[in-house]
C-alpha cells in the first residue's frame, strides 16, 4: 500500500516541483468545472442534452482530453473513463469493452463515427487497428457505459461509444502535426480548412504513421509491426435558416502484422509465425438536419461503408449501406416524442483459409451473404412535479435475417434533489444478435495439447445458424452531486443478468478421422446458445477543479463477473470468463497550466490482476509537458507506460495471436497551425 501511496502521488509532487512562481493566467486552456457540467450529450436520448440531466451512466472525452494526453488512438483515449476495461494486446490491436467482456472480439458494445456504425458482421464487433480519425479533428467522445439497445439497437448491449468530429467551420485554416517516438517510428497529420462560399465550409486531410513492432517476453521480434495511410474530408453547408447538409467521407490503406502459434504437421511440433495482414477501405456519409418553427427536428442520414481485411485466419470484404431517420417532437412543455426508423444492408464475402498443412482450415458456407435489417424506435420523455423529474420510455424493434424479431425497451427516471444534486435509474432489455462465424464457419484445428493414441488432437469448432439472440437484462441507479464549487462526483451502479450466450458445447463423441495427412483424433464442438452469466458492479467519476489553472480527475471501476450456468460449454475467447477482466481499476488525470506557455499533464492508472490469464496487476503513468512558445506553434514531449519497459497488459494465445510486451514510448510532437 505504502508503495502504491508513493507511486500514485509521485506526478503531484512533480507537478508542484514546475510550478514557477505560483503563476495563475486567465487565458489557460484548462477547462472549468461549470463548462464541463454544462456540456451537450446526445449519444443517450439522440437529442442534445445536459450531461448533468442524464438518466445512464456517460463520460464525455473533450478534444481537450486527447491533446493533453496526447492520445493518438482510440483505445488510449477509452482508458480515461471508469467501467471501460481496455487493454492492449501487441502494437496494433486492444481488448475493449464496457463492463466487462473484454476481448479482442469483443461483441457487446456499439462504436460509432459520426452516426456511422463500425461494426464488422463477422464477429459482431470492431477492429480497432482500423477505426482512425484525425485527433485534432474530434470534438468529443461520448462514452455510456450500460445498455443503448432501445435507441441504437442490437449489439448496444453494454456499451455505447460516439465519437462525434468538429464542424469543418471550427476547422478553418491549417494544420501540420510531426511526432517521433521512441522504437516506434512516427506520424504526420495534414489538414486545411477554408470556406466554398458564405455558406459552406470544408476541411480536407491526410495522415500516415508507421510504428515498429514490439517484442515478446523472451525478446523476440512480435512482427506486429503497424502502417496506415488515411484522408478524408468533410463540409457543412447551411442550404437555409433552418436547413444543414454534413457530407465527409475517409479512405485508408495499411498493413498490420501480429506473431502466431498453431500446430505443425507431426504430432508435437509447434509453428511459430509472422504475417502482415493488409487492411483498406471507404466510406461516405450525408447527413440532412432541418428544423421547424414548432420545437421539432427532422435527420435524414445516409452511408456507405467498404472494408477488405486479409487476416491470418480469413479474408473479408464487407460493403453497408445504412439509411436512417429521426423525428423529435415537442408536444407540449413536458413532453417530448422522438421517433424514427432505419434500414441497413450488409454484403460479406468470406474466403477462409488453410496453414500448415493438415493442422488448420476456416471455412464459411455461403461465402457470399447479404443480410438485411430493418428497425423503429419510439422513445417519450415526460416531465414530472414541476420540472424535478423526469420519465423516459421506449423502446426500438428490428428485424434481421438470423433472428427474425427482436424488441429493446427500457424504462429511466431522473430525479432533481436539488440543484446540485440528482439521482436516476434504468431498467433495459438488450439484445446481441449472432455474427457470421457464429452462423455460417466450420473451423478445423489442431490443438497444442498432447497427442491422444499418438495422434494429434483436433477441434471442429460447427457454426450453428440455428442460434437465438443474446439477451441482458440490466438495472441500475445512479448518483450525481456537485459537492462544492469545485468538486463533482458521479457514482453508477449496476447490476446485468446475460442469458443464451454463445459457447462451444460437445457435440457427439470424439471420433478417427483418415483427412490427408493420416487419421485425426477429432472432437466436434458445436456453437450454441449455452450460458447464463451475471455482472455487477460500480464506478465512481471526481472531479475537481483544485484551482482555475489546476483540474485534477479521479475514476474507480469496481467489477464482479460470475457464471450461473456453463450449460457442459466451453468459452473459447479470453475476458469471457470469470477473472478474466480486472476487478479493479483506478486512474488520476491531472491536467496543470504552470503558465500561459506551458502545461504538465499526468495520467495514472492501477489494474488489478486477470487471474484466469496468469496477468498480474500493475501500475501505468503517462506525462506530458506542453510548451506553446507562440500562438501558433506547440511543442509537446512526453513518456507513457513510465514504470514498466515490456509488460504484457492482456493474453491472446487461445485465438493464436501471441500478446506482445507493451513497451515504454518517448515523444515528441510539434503542432503548427497557419
Amino acid at each position: 500500500m505504502k508503495k502504491f501511496l508513493f507511486w500514485g502521488m509521485l506526478p503531484f509532487f512533480c507537478l508542484q516541483l514546475c510550478f514557477v512562481d505560483g503563476v495563475k493566467c486567465s487565458d489557460i486552456d484548462v477547462l472549468s468545472l461549470d463548462e464541463l457540467l454544462d456540456l451537450e450529450v446526445v449519444s443517450v436520448a439522440k437529442v442534445p442534452g445536459k450531461v448533468t440531466r442524464t438518466p445512464a451512466a456517460i463520460t464525455i472525452i473533450t478534444g481537450e482530453d486527447l491533446r493533453r494526453n496526447n492520445i493518438q488512438t482510440i483505445p488510449e483515449a477509452l482508458r480515461l473513463v471508469p467501467g471501460m476495461h481496455v487493454y492492449q494486446i501487441d502494437a496494433n490491436k486492444w481488448a475493449v469493452s464496457a463492463r466487462g467482456f473484454a476481448s479482442r472480439f469483443s461483441n457487446k458494445m456499439l462504436v460509432m463515427i459520426d452516426g456511422r456504425t463500425v461494426y464488422s458482421t463477422l464477429f459482431s464487433g470492431v477492429f480497432w487497428d482500423v477505426q482512425d480519425v484525425l485527433i485534432e479533428d474530434i470534438d468529443r467522445i461520448e462514452v455510456i457505459r450500460g445498455p443503448g439497445g432501445s435507441l441504437w439497437g442490437a449489439n448496444a448491449v453494454n456499451g455505447v461509444v460516439n465519437i462525434i468530429t468538429k464542424d469543418s467551420a471550427d476547422t478553418q485554416g491549417g494544420l501540420v502535426a510531426l511526432q517521433v517516438q521512441t522504437g516506434l517510428g512516427g506520424d504526420v497529420s495534414l489538414r486545411y480548412g477554408g470556406w466554398l462560399n458564405d455558406k459552406t465550409s470544408l476541411r480536407v486531410y491526410g495522415k500516415f504513421f508507421d510504428r515498429a513492432h514490439f517484442e515478446q517476453p523472451d525478446g523476440v521480434d512480435s512482427g506486429d509491426d503497424w502502417h496506415q495511410g488515411r484522408a478524408g474530408f468533410r463540409t457543412d453547408m447551411n442550404l437555409t435558416a433552418r436547413d444543414k447538409l454534413t457530407v465527409e467521407g475517409d479512405i485508408y490503406d495499411g498493413k498490420s502484422g501480429e506473431s502466431i502459434k498453431y500446430a505443425g504437421q507431426s504430432p508435437t511440433s509447434v509453428i511459430f509465425d509472422t504475417v502482415s495482414s493488409p487492411v483498406s477501405g471507404g466510406n461516405v456519409l450525408g447527413r440532412w438536419t432541418h428544423i421547424n418553427a414548432h420545437q421539432s427536428e427532422l435527420i435524414l442520414q445516409a452511408y456507405f461503408d467498404h472494408i477488405e481485411r486479409n487476416e491470418f485466419f480469413i479474408d473479408e470484404t464487407l460493403d453497408t449501406v445504412d439509411l436512417d431517420f429521426q423525428h423529435s417532437l415537442t408536444l407540449t412543455d413536458d413532453l417530448q416524442v422522438l421517433y424514427g426508423g432505419g434500414y441497413r444492408l450488409s454484403k460479406s464475402y468470406t474466403r477462409g483459409k488453410k496453414n500448415a498443412p493438415g493442422t488448420f482450415s476456416y471455412t464459411m458456407d455461403p461465402q457470399i451473404r447479404a443480410d438485411e435489417l430493418f428497425s423503429a424506435f419510439v422513445q417519450g420523455r415526460l416531465k414530472v412535479a414541476d420540472g424535478r423529474g423526469e420519465l423516459t420510455l421506449g423502446s426500438k424493434v428490428e428485424h434481421n435475417d438470423y433472428t427474425g424479431l427482436e424488441w429493446q425497451p427500457s424504462v429511466r427516471f431522473l430525479w432533481l434533489l436539488d440543484d446540485d444534486s440528482s439521482l436516476w435509474a434504468a431498467i433495459s432489455r438488450s439484445v446481441r444478435t449472432p455474427s457470421r462465424v457464429e452462423s455460417d464457419s466450420t473451423v478445423n484445428a489442431a490443438s497444442l495439447a498432447p497427442p491422444v493414441h499418438g495422434q494429434r488432437l483436433f477441434y471442429q469448432l460447427l457454426g450453428n445458424d440455428s442460434i437465438g439472440s443474446e439477451k441482458m437484462f440490466s438495472y441500475e441507479i445512479g448518483y450525481r452531486n456537485r459537492l462544492s464549487r469545485a468538486l463533482f462526483m458521479d457514482v453508477s451502479l449496476y447490476y446485468n443478468r446475460y442469458e443464451d450466450i454463445v459457447a462451444g458445447v460437445a457435440n457427439g463423441k470424439p471420433y478417427i478421422h483418415h483427412g490427408q495427412y493420416g487419421p485425426q483424433f477429432t472432437i466436434p464442438v458445436l456453437l450454441s446458445s449455452a450460458r447464463k452469466e451475471e455482472t455487477y458492479g460500480a464506478e465512481v467519476n471526481v472531479n475537481w477543479a483544485l484551482a482555475d489553472w489546476w483540474r485534477v480527475t479521479a475514476g474507480y471501476t469496481w467489477f464482479t463477473m460470475n457464471i450461473l450456468d456453463a450449460n457442459n460449454s466451453s468459452e473459447g475467447r479470453q475476458g469471457f470468463d470469470e477473472d478474466e477482466n480486472a476487478e479493479h481499476i483506478f486512474s488520476l488525470v491531472s491536467h496543470f497550466d504552470v503558465s500561459r506557455f506551458l502545461e504538465v499533464n499526468a495520467s495514472l492508472y492501477a489494474i488489478s490482476a486477470l487471474d484466469q490469464l496468469d496477468i498480474g496487476s500493475r501500475i501505468r503513468l503517462d506525462c506530458n509537458v506542453g510548451w506553446h512558445p507562440m500562438e501558433r506553434v506547440s511543442v509537446s514531449m512526453g513518456i507513457k507506460n513510465l514504470f514498466d519497459d515490456g509488460t504484457q497488459e492482456f493474453s491472446n494465445t487461445v485465438e493464436g495471436i501471441l500478446a506482445s510486451d507493451i513497451p515504454r514510448m518517448v515523444y515528441t510532437r510539434l503542432t503548427l497551425n497557419f
